[in-house]
């Protein structure tokens, strides 16, 4: 063989090596920009709002009592729930328009828990007569704000943490005074076990004399909040303690309805938590009109702070011409309670969201009215009063107005009452006067929850 042919044949397999080479890197990019020309984007999923539905389950904490605690269903159900808290519980039957009475118990939390058709709408109230101490009772709440409290010798508060669940709770709570917030450590991160609850003194955790604001925040688990307030007047004065209710968050309007009659010390607190100061305007509300009383200026109240006004000379003789309550317009959201010192005996004002449905209350029985404001166009509210066996004792409709309240006596021997309004949401107060002065704030019935819609996410 020559030379040249020897050269020849060593080419050739260099040059089927090169192609294949050349194929081994070109297939790859050319499958590859294949696919991209060919793919399509694949939709998304939609977001999807969650879903109402009717509630299942529900449970009612009332705070420690020295009263039995009272249950009626606002679904139309029958049957059983059960109460109690910790290894003690009980089953109580309950049937429509009916209250009944949760037997033992007395001076510990109480908490009704209601499955199925009873679940929408469960109703508890909790009430000590002479005197009259009303405790209101309500769902857990990851919010509450407690305006008005106390931790000196003449005014001091009792906090009162509950866990209705079995799972260990944790709560923080943040204490605000007139010169800022007040460190507190022992109120941060408060455990309650499972099925108990946890009594916190403000007195012997951060006392002093002026007036506190109180932010409850439930880092884990449900919590449900109560503070029973207590006014000492040092010496031979009088005493008396009632609950105060929580407020369910900052409104830069504020409508206070529950003014017992007759003279005592009234003292308007109205709390800050903005960084920004606010000023608020203090109106009265009778059944004519809502108007500024003579010589009551705006009340200034400085970032994170609480401020006091005393109203027992502007409002005394107002509530004898027939006054049923207070509006506070502020220039930011601010907590506010009209705390009324009156024949010895305690009672607190304080603001809840109105309702436009109809809503049930347990109230205590003897002498009592319900006042009804709020309303935001010309409407008409329902009231049937009814005794504990579901008796029907008296049926009444009122005309209600904006800027305008009415006050509707109720029958003494009425405990179950049932407020609908037409047209118009309302806001509303029982506001009851034997045996002392109380205030049964009356609420939108939670008849529903909503469940998340769920998908798989991303890996």
């Amino acid at each position: 063989m020559s030379t040249t042919s020897r050269r020849a044949a060593r080419a050739r397999p260099s040059r089927a090596l090169d192609v294949t080479v050349v194929l081994a890197v070109l297939l790859p990019l050319l499958t590859g920009g294949a696919v991209l020309l060919t793919r399509t984007e694949t939709p998304g999923v939609p977001d999807r709002s969650p879903v109402e539905t009717t509630l299942g389950a529900a449970s009612v904490v009332c705070p420690a009592a020295e009263a039995p605690a009272r249950v009626t269903p606002a679904s139309g159900g029958s049957g059983t729930v059960v109460a109690g808290l910790g290894n003690e519980e009980s089953e109580v039957e309950v049937a429509p328009d009916r209250v009944a009475e949760v037997a033992g118990l007395r001076g510990r939390p109480v908490v009704v828990g209601a499955q199925d058709e009873l679940a929408p709408g469960l109703v508890a109230g909790r009430y000590a007569d002479r005197p009259l101490r009303v405790a209101e009772c309500a769902a857990p709440a990851p919010e509450q704000w407690f305006t008005g409290v106390g931790a000196g010798a003449g005014h001091s508060s009792v906090l009162e943490l509950v866990n209705p669940d079995n799972g260990a709770a944790v709560a923080d709570v943040v204490v605000t005074g007139r010169a800022g917030v007040v460190e507190a450590p022992a109120l941060r991160g408060v455990a309650v076990p499972g099925r108990s609850r946890v009594r916190l003194d403000l007195a012997e955790l951060v006392p002093r004399r002026d007036e506190l604001s109180l932010h409850v925040t439930t880092q884990r688990g449900r919590v449900f909040s109560d503070v029973l307030d207590r006014v000492d007047e040092l010496g031979a004065g009088d005493a008396a303690e009632d609950h105060l209710p929580p407020q369910a968050a900052p409104a830069t309007s504020a409508t206070l309805l529950g003014l017992p009659t007759g003279p005592g010390r009234r003292t308007l607190v109205i709390a800050n938590d903005g960084d920004s100061e606010v000023r608020a305007g203090v109106r009265v509300l009778d059944e004519r009109s809502v108007f500024a009383p003579e010589g009551l200026e705006d009340v200034r109240v400085p970032p994170q702070s609480v401020a006091r006004v005393e109203l027992g000379a502007t409002l005394g003789p107002l509530v004898a011409d027939g006054a049923l309550g207070v509006v506070v317009d502020a220039t930011g959201p601010v907590t506010a309670t009209l705390r009324s010192f009156v024949g010895g005996d305690l009672a607190h004002a304080v603001p809840t969201a109105g309702f436009e449905d109809a809503t049930v209350a347990v109230v205590p029985p003897g002498r009592k009215r319900l006042v009804v404001a709020g309303a935001t166009s010309t409407g008409v509210v329902e009231v049937v009063a009814r005794d504990a066996s579901g008796t029907e004792l008296a049926t009444k409709r009122v005309e209600v107005s904006p800027d305008r309240g009415v006050a509707v006596g109720l029958p003494a021997r009425a405990v179950h009452l049932t407020v609908t309004p037409q047209r118009t949401p309302v806001v509303a107060s029982v506001v009851a006067a034997t045996g002392g002065s109380g205030v049964v704030r009356l609420r939108e019935l939670v008849r529903s929850s909503l469940v998340p819609h769920v998908r798989p996410g991303l890996p």
